[in-house]
């Protein structure tokens, strides 16, 4: 039996990509290119365990500040220690260390997750600014090893580029099969019921935000191969940036929706986007006006899709539900 085609929100990202690519090529052919692209890598790597967050129904606005905390962090190891190694250690280690004391406010404590990260957000980047101002070496901290390998170019594609690939695939497995990505989605529908089914809800909450901090702190390191330095705040700009990308992928922020795939279809009509207003030389005021209405039209977009998808099933369910009644009434 043929497949009837079914339009979903993700084709419609692909539709915006390739209208956002026919405008903006037209008067510069070259306003997309390899350095383009590597601008939103960090933004990308960062909204992959963002995306499992919201999914889950919680939120971590400090991501930016552990990104670079530890990058520094690891930095300043490396510096005295002149072990790339040790100094990838420590930076992979405090992204996992803030990732669960986010976790354990937010699982345990159970305290809200937008003001417990906001919290964290400013006392990360406060100890970020200590440990660097601290450490005699200024605000900036220079590159590790394996910042540098990071932050350079493998078989002609920047490195980040792969790394970016490598945990897309790892992550999409994770979400759509295995049960652990599956009950992120029931968490988010559904805490209570989920409960109430058995799962440790709290482990789970616990482990995704270790699981983000780490990966937030690999970001850091593409961040601070691709600027030969880091500052406490060099990330502060893609904060929004990341969220931009999740709501614009079709996460909901309410949880228990979103997907790794539109995520990246989501990075990619920011990239063409804010690759295409540089290229065409448009002021940065209407670039956020511009950032703005695409979030608020995406965000309608989805909601109309999600109710249309709702309303099919529902109907269809009924159908079923119909049928199965009267088969039952004939037989008896």
């Amino acid at each position: 039996m043929k497949r009837k085609f079914k339009f979903t929100y993700n084709y419609a990202l692909i539709a915006i990509c390739l209208v956002l690519f026919v405008a903006f090529f037209i008067p510069n052919h070259k306003f997309l290119n390899l350095d383009s692209l590597k601008l939103t890598v960090e933004i990308a790597i960062m909204a992959l365990p963002m995306t499992m967050l919201i999914i889950m129904g919680c939120i971590d606005f400090s991501l930016c500040a552990i990104a670079t905390m530890s990058a520094a962090v690891g930095g300043i190891v490396y510096s005295y220690t002149h072990s790339a190694f040790l100094g990838l250690v420590i930076s992979l280690a405090i992204g996992g260390l803030c990732g669960a004391f986010n976790g354990f406010m937010v699982s345990k404590l159970k305290l809200p997750p937008l003001i417990t990260t906001l919290a964290t957000m400013y006392l990360y980047k406060g100890i970020g600014k200590a440990v660097t101002l601290g450490s005699g070496y200024g605000t900036n901290v220079a590159e590790t090893p394996v910042a540098h390998f990071l932050g350079g170019t493998t078989l002609l594609i920047p490195t980040q580029l792969w790394l970016l690939i490598a945990l897309s695939l790892v992550l999409n497995f994770v979400l759509s099969k295995t049960v652990y990505g599956r009950t992120l989605y029931a968490i988010g529908l559904n805490e209570n019921a989920t409960r109430f089914a058995g799962i440790n809800v709290t482990m789970l909450k616990f482990l995704t935000y270790v699981l983000a901090g780490v990966i937030f702190s690999v970001a850091g390191q593409v961040l601070m191969g691709r600027f030969s330095t880091v500052q406490y705040d060099s990330a502060d700009a893609y904060q929004m940036r990341v969220i931009i990308v999740c709501v614009l992928g079709g996460a909901n922020m309410n949880g228990g929706r979103g997907t790794i795939g539109g995520t990246l279809l989501g990075t990619a009509v920011l990239t063409l986007l804010i690759s295409g207003m540089n290229g065409v030389a448009l002021p940065d005021t209407q670039q956020k006006i511009v950032l703005g209405l695409v979030l608020l039209i995406s965000l309608i977009s989805f909601q109309l899709i999600a109710e249309h998808d709702l309303k099919v099933k529902g109907k269809a369910r009924m159908e079923v539900a119909a049928a199965e009644n009267a088969a039952r009434k004939s037989a008896s």
